[in-house]
């Protein structure tokens, strides 16, 4: 009965947060897993930057953030390694190095009779044994508040985290977690969930301990905030979601764009393509109210627009490697496009991927999307479906359970079991390679060394029946309208596409301890993208005809620094393909692709490897697809060079056939009409009166020679920011 009561007094203290050191005698035994394990966690000693690294510190190696105490247990129990002395447990090394009794790389992490301090030596008093019998383990952690707005610079929150055991009982481990911030420029937090913020921002503190994570999404306004700074105009669902926030953060939009940057804008980010001369000159001169609207809703009906989106899916699918070849890639690239034109649902297209098989030369359409490399097997498509249309990567679960979310070894290799019967043959017959489900297949786990059954992430599992296709369960699964994660990662790469920045970044890493930027927005988008049938067009429609798409990317003073909360657009430099294409519009030249006809524009070049590489569009980021990644967007040396001194632009603007050999062959043209030929058509406006009046100067000086004048302009617009970026 005393037992019983003390356990009490324990549990009633803990949730309070007092603590409560009870004699060896008398204070019931203690748990290794429960009890001793967050206070290594708390402390930093299981941090990836101290004893929960991959290699440990000094000999000492811990698990990462205590995900796996047995491990624990048996480093710290090492009888050779002596750092625990059940005869003088006062000196034992755990306790004398972290109290700093005797020299520590890692300072002092704790006081000598502080609660983490008694923890361990009563756990060592008491014979230091790895868990008492039946003791319940954490379940979930909670963190309050989840989500809190500081008014300013030195405001403070303090957190609370409480912990729900398998036993169902509730702990305040508020003390015995570790804090971190994603930007610690932003706040700072100690060891006791006091959060402090420094400027005005936001970010997430991470709550870790015993595998187990959490986040608190913290923001801070700017000082002397005046209330309802934002007061821009709200076309729909997504101006609400963002200028609500933006107004709780003190951050005002810029203005709306002009027209000539929002139609230059929507026509590169629907279609890839830059608008032509008349047709930027007849929308500037519109009087249309509802002119906008009406170019976004003509955009995605073009075929340009269906040509777009299969390049950029071929490059997300990773279709077009070497492994399938120039018509294998083609075969895809036209079920793609054509899948577009007929406006099939997304979630039709997903499920015929994920149920194909076939040839991938003889017109099976979708049939080399599980050929991914050269030979794979289950977990490599175990991987790369489930960051595809899930958002969830998986692999780190493939050798450990994953240190940073809920994913064990269980559920990688419970995925993979999907795969088991995937198989790829070469037929000698067409010399080609096919996929195809074979009767038979396992999947070994090697922590457990037993065959694995198919299992939903984080969910049940599936029986498999060897007279049907296990996929067709799995592909109904990932795009149930109700599935937590396949409408969110859908909406979440189309937004960034437009935005460049996604409300999840990376786009397919969604995990509790890397949280949406704007967690309503995501799921009212996902909402809205099942409830119009998984139709990819209609999100694209909502975002375009958004006042925060058509945004100015000029910035204001308040919102200069923000990168994640939309408050303008933010500029882009120009991807490859539409780099290139764009060159070719304004100067008629086209490029020549190998294995594609003159005139093919880059962004129908389907395979990743060309037989004679494109030297720009590999300059430029067009990727070769080996993995699933964003195109690297960053400036280099080597495209400065290129655009200065390279023969891309100057075989364009000295071509004997060019349009501007064409223009200056027209005796009528004036040189100001000619100007604003060359600016509408590759700037989308005419030039300032300051552009136009020096340009014009150079023209009528003595000796000016009027062709190499205009190829010197030609070469200047195209090395300017305004034509390489979208803004």
């Amino acid at each position: 009965m005393q037992q019983k009561i003390v356990r009490f007094v324990v549990w009633v203290a803990s949730a309070l947060a007092t603590p409560v050191l009870l004699s060896a005698q008398d204070s019931p035994k203690l748990s290794f897993v429960n009890d001793v394990v967050p206070v290594f966690t708390m402390a930093g000693c299981a941090g990836s930057n101290c004893h929960g690294s991959i290699r440990g510190q000094h000999g000492f190696k811990l698990s990462l953030f205590g995900y796996e105490p047995p491990l624990d247990f048996k480093a710290i129990t090492d009888p050779d390694a002596h750092r625990i002395d059940l005869k003088n447990p006062e000196q034992s090394l755990i306790l004398l190095k972290p109290t700093f009794q005797k020299p520590h790389g890692g300072g002092k992490r704790f006081e000598i009779g502080s609660l983490q301090y008694q923890t361990i030596l009563d756990w060592i008093r008491q014979g230091a044994s790895f868990d008492s019998p039946g003791s319940p383990r954490i379940q979930t952690l909670t963190v309050t508040p989840s989500e809190q707005t500081l008014v300013d610079a030195g405001s403070f929150v303090n957190l609370k985290v409480v912990a729900t055991y398998s036993n169902g009982l509730l702990r305040d481990m508020t003390r015995l977690v570790q804090y971190s911030a994603n930007d610690p420029s932003v706040v700072e937090v100690n060891s006791s969930g006091e959060v402090k913020a420094l400027r005005r921002g936001e970010t997430t503190v991470m709550v870790r301990t015993l595998g187990q994570a959490v986040g608190a999404r913290i923001e801070v306004a700017g000082e002397n905030c005046p209330a309802q700074t934002v007061a821009a105009a709200r076309g729909n669902y997504i101006d609400q979601f963002v200028f609500t926030k933006l107004s709780r953060l003190c951050i005002k939009p810029s203005e709306l764009s002009g027209d000539s940057d929002f139609l230059r804008r929507v026509y590169i980010d629907a279609i890839g393509t830059l608008p032509t001369e008349e047709e930027a000159a007849a929308f500037v001169k519109s009087t249309d109210p509802g002119k906008r609207a009406k170019v976004v809703d003509a955009l995605l009906e073009r075929p340009e627009f269906n040509e777009f989106q299969a390049l950029q899916f071929s490059e997300l699918f990773r279709s077009g490697i070497q492994e399938t070849g120039s018509k294998g890639s083609r075969i895809f690239y036209e079920y793609l496009r054509t899948s577009f034109r007929e406006h099939k649902p997304y979630d039709v297209l997903v499920r015929e991927l994920v149920t194909s098989q076939g040839a991938h030369w003889s017109g099976n359409e979708p049939s080399s999307f599980y050929h991914i490399s050269t030979n794979p097997e289950p977990g490599d498509h175990a991987t790369n479906i489930s960051q595809l249309f899930l958002g969830v990567r998986l692999e780190c679960a493939r050798c450990h359970n994953h240190p940073y979310e809920r994913w064990t070894q269980n559920d990688f290799y419970g995925f993979a079991a999907f795969f088991a019967r995937v198989g790829t043959k070469e037929m000698w017959e067409s010399n080609e390679n096919a996929d195809y489900y074979k009767e038979e297949g396992q999947v070994i786990n090697p922590a457990t060394r037993l065959v694995a059954k198919p299992k939903y992430p984080g969910g049940v599992y599936e029986e498999d029946d060897p007279d049907s296709d296990i996929r067709e369960k799995l592909a109904r699964w990932i795009t149930a309208p109700d599935n937590p994660f396949f409408a969110r990662v859908t909406v979440n790469r189309v937004w960034k596409h437009f935005f460049d920045v996604g409300l999840v970044e990376p786009v397919d890493d969604f995990r509790v301890t890397n949280p949406p930027s704007n967690p309503k927005l995501l799921d009212a988008l996902a909402k809205d993208f099942v409830q119009h049938g998984f139709d990819l067009r209609a999100v694209m429609r909502s975002i375009m005809n958004s006042r925060v798409y058509q945004l100015s990317a000029q910035p204001t003073p308040s919102n200069r620094d923000d990168r994640i909360n939309y408050s303008h657009y933010y500029m882009r430099r120009l991807m490859a393909e539409s780099l290139l294409d764009g060159m070719a519009q304004v100067t008629g030249v086209q490029e020549k692709y190998a294995g594609h006809p003159l005139g093919t524009r880059a962004i129908e070049v389907h395979q990743a490897y060309l037989a004679e590489p494109n030297y720009a569009l590999q300059v430029f980021g067009r990727p070769d697809r080996e993995k699933i990644c964003d195109r690297d967007q960053q400036p280099s040396l080597v495209q400065v060079l290129h655009l200065i001194s390279g023969d891309t632009i100057q075989r364009k603007i000295t071509a004997p056939d060019s349009r501007l050999k064409q223009w200056l062959a027209e005796n009528d043209l004036t040189d100001n009409a000619l100007i604003d030929r060359i600016y509408m058509a590759s700037l989308t406006r005419t030039p300032s009166l300051p552009e136009r009046t020096r340009i014009l100067g150079l023209l009528e000086a003595p000796g000016a020679n009027r062709e190499n004048l205009y190829q010197d302009l030609l070469w200047a617009v195209f090395n300017s920011k305004e034509f390489l970026y979208n803004h």
